[in-house]
């Protein structure tokens, strides 16, 4: 088997069908090459163990993998050349307690309004809105259920200097200062976000809330003045609190931190395309409604302009 050709062919047609994965799974004594979307699973093809382990070989030099390590979990990205366009790919890696590797790859698409379909639409419109303020703003969901791609869509309508933290680089975005963890030179999630908040961004994008040192750090950036995006893995709206509550302990700092839930799912139509289903639900503290009367009254007496008001004002958009 060329591997490589094989490779450009797996790639090209995940493209080509819009898929979201691609998994390289132990099947028996064979291994079989699986693509899903929404709801819709297909065996593309079965390999031998030998076949599975070249191609995964090659995906995992491609993401910039230890190529030599198979038993533990591994994450890697690329841009994966086909023709004269690049294809985004995010690749996961880990070996069962036989030896046997598996690899699992998530497409990620280019943004735009095409692909970024929702049952509702006004209700990004609304999110956008509500999610103009400092403090810090929650977005969960299961794996694979576009919470990253909503963060992004959300922040290229923001102005100003846009700073993201992720494990790996997920969406490739050139207006963005884009940082990527590397625990070789001691940058991990922690690090990074203290480091950042010295270039004063306009918004902080974090990949993944997974631990209590992350937790802390998105707290700390929102409570000192920013505004902050980070993904967070629960079962909905009220679990997204308490799993951050679970990370982070007892914190009477999250009450004053946290301004938003929003929970997503992909969920397929009728014609079993994928399609965002969201719930969210704001918070509007005493301070916030204090802070909103003042502002309006030195913007009423023209002491400031109606686009510094738009920036300071606490969104007032009804929760849901």
């Amino acid at each position: 088997m060329d591997i490589q050709a094989f490779s450009d062919e797996l790639i090209h047609y995940g493209r080509q069908e819009r898929m979201q994965d691609l998994a390289i799974l132990p099947s028996g004594t064979q291994m079989e090459v699986i693509f899903s979307k929404s709801y819709l699973r297909k065996t593309y093809q079965v390999l031998t163990n030998e076949e599975a382990q070249q191609l995964i070989t090659r995906f995992k030099f491609l993401g910039g993998m230890e190529v030599g390590e198979r038993r533990k979990a591994q994450l890697g990205a690329v841009s994966y050349p086909l023709g004269d366009q690049l294809q985004r790919l995010r690749i996961s890696t880990v070996g069962d307690y036989q030896g046997r590797e598996s690899l699992v790859m998530r497409f990620l698409y280019p943004l735009t309004q095409e692909h970024l379909r929702y049952f509702f639409a006004e209700d990004v419109q609304q999110i956008q809105q509500a999610t103009k303020q400092r403090g810090l703003y929650l977005f969960s969901g299961p794996t694979g259920s576009g919470k990253s791609t909503l963060m992004y869509q959300l922040a290229r309508a923001t102005k100003g200097q846009i700073i993201t933290i992720e494990d790996p680089v997920e969406i490739e975005e050139p207006r963005f200062l884009q940082l990527q963890t590397n625990l070789k030179i001691e940058q991990d999630y922690d690090e990074l976000i203290r480091l950042s908040l010295r270039h004063r961004p306009d918004l902080l994008l974090i990949g993944e809330i997974r631990n209590k040192e992350t937790a802390q750090a998105a707290v700390r950036a929102a409570l000192t003045g920013h505004r902050v995006f980070a993904t967070i893995h629960a079962r909905g709206v009220a679990e997204t609190k308490t799993r951050l509550l679970e990370l982070l302990g007892t914190d009477d700092r999250l009450a004053h931190a946290l301004q938003g839930i929003i929970y997503q799912r992909l969920l397929p139509n009728e014609a079993n395309e994928p399609h965002g289903l969201l719930a969210y639900h704001f918070y509007e503290g005493q301070v916030e409604k204090q802070w909103q009367h003042v502002l309006k009254q030195v913007k009423e007496s023209g002491w400031i302009s109606d686009e510094v008001y738009e920036k300071e004002a606490p969104a007032t958009t009804p929760c849901n």
